[in-house]
């Protein structure tokens, strides 16, 4: 029998979060638990169908009449209008009503193209989380942030909807690229730096664990973040204030997913490593915290191999550039750009007060 993990407390809102190995052949008994539907719709992409569609289906069809699959392709460009308004076609060809249950069977991508997909359909039908990897495990799959990308920058279009509820099947990471596995990690340690010191530490002595998926660290490290990001979200669920502290890197990060064009040269992971790598290198500039606290990150880094700057992955993007980019993020506000920066470790904070010369000054020291 599957056992909630743990609760998000948002009132009417509120959803349970499942982790556990072998999650996918218990998916019923999670629906079942959350009302009755008239139609279940799974919704994923080419990778994780080819692996663990059909053992899904055959899970939900043992229970439900009326199951079928949408399959769509895999990585970031699917997060667009164009795949959003394929989805949104293709699920109305099911002739649905308002109680059609869409389930969100992948990594982000999929996670966010579908709970936007949600949110718009009949002006709102009801979607579950079954997050495919590590990163979407974390992070992306709890929260209600829905979003596709614009010619602008990344997940500047989207809605805030939550879903039903979240179940994790961790053993479905053990097919995912090495890659993969450490770009999910990105998110970990981003949720140890902005609020949980004893976690950073844990990490420390368990990271290599995690990274080479023994379960236990896995579902410790999962459990731990997806805590942390609860109970930021409960308190903040439409990012007003404290919710804004879960970017860190993101700032930086997004840009240089935007100008790498979304593509498999760097992964989500691996650019928010390098953004928080440069959020701690902005909070030492502007004295909120010690050169200790980027030796002891940096050490980390090395010890678990993981790549955090933009030569690592050739990448090479002017200062003017990277300034420019920067202004069309989300979370610039009154003209202003919102950091997200630490004064020590698991303690993070909101500064917006940065002048864009500085800035660019400090961008030129950095990624030249």
């Amino acid at each position: 029998m599957i056992k909630k993990t743990l609760q998000v407390s948002l009132g009417k809102d509120s959803y349970p979060i499942y982790i556990q190995e072998n999650a996918l052949d218990q998916t019923s008994e999670v629906i079942k638990g959350l009302g009755e539907f008239s139609k279940i719709i799974i919704i994923t992409d080419n990778n994780v169908a080819e692996i663990y569609l059909s053992e899904l289906e055959s899970n939900l069809k043992k229970v439900f009449k009326n199951v079928s699959s949408i399959i769509l392709p895999s990585g970031e460009k699917t997060k667009s209008f164009k795949y959003l308004q394929k989805l949104i076609n293709k699920v109305l060809s099911h002739k649905i009503d308002r109680r059609c249950l869409l389930i969100a069977f992948g990594g982000g991508v999929i996670g966010d193209l579908v709970g936007l997909t949600s949110s718009l359909i009949l002006r709102g039908i009801p979607y579950i989380q079954m997050p495919t990897t590590l990163l979407s495990q974390v992070d992306s799959s709890v929260g209600g942030k829905t979003a596709i990308n614009s010619d602008y920058g990344k997940n500047l279009i989207g809605t805030f909807k939550q879903p039903l509820a979240v179940i994790s099947s961790i053993d479905v990471l053990k097919t995912l690229q090495k890659r993969e596995i450490n770009s999910g990690y990105a998110e970990i340690i981003k949720s140890a730096l902005i609020k949980d010191k004893f976690f950073f530490n844990w990490l420390k002595k368990n990271g290599k664990d995690i990274l080479n998926l023994n379960m236990n660290a896995c579902k410790v490290a999962i459990e731990k973040s997806c805590r942390i990001k609860s109970k930021i979200v409960s308190l903040d669920e439409k990012e007003s204030g404290i919710r804004a502290l879960l970017n860190l890197g993101h700032t930086f990060g997004h840009v240089i997913e935007k100008y790498t064009n979304y593509s498999n040269k760097i992964k989500h992971g691996e650019a928010i490593l390098i953004g928080i790598l440069m959020a701690i290198k902005l909070s030492i500039k502007l004295k909120f915290c010690r050169n200790v606290i980027l030796s002891e990150f940096e050490n980390h880094l090395r010890d678990l191999n993981l790549k955090s700057k933009l030569d690592d992955f050739k990448i090479s993007i002017k200062p003017e550039d990277f300034l420019e980019l920067i202004t069309y993020d989300k979370k610039v506000k009154n003209n202003n750009i919102n950091f997200i920066l630490l004064k020590k470790i698991g303690e993070g904070f909101i500064f917006n007060s940065i002048k864009k010369n500085h800035l660019y000054n400090f961008l030129k020291k950095e990624i030249n």
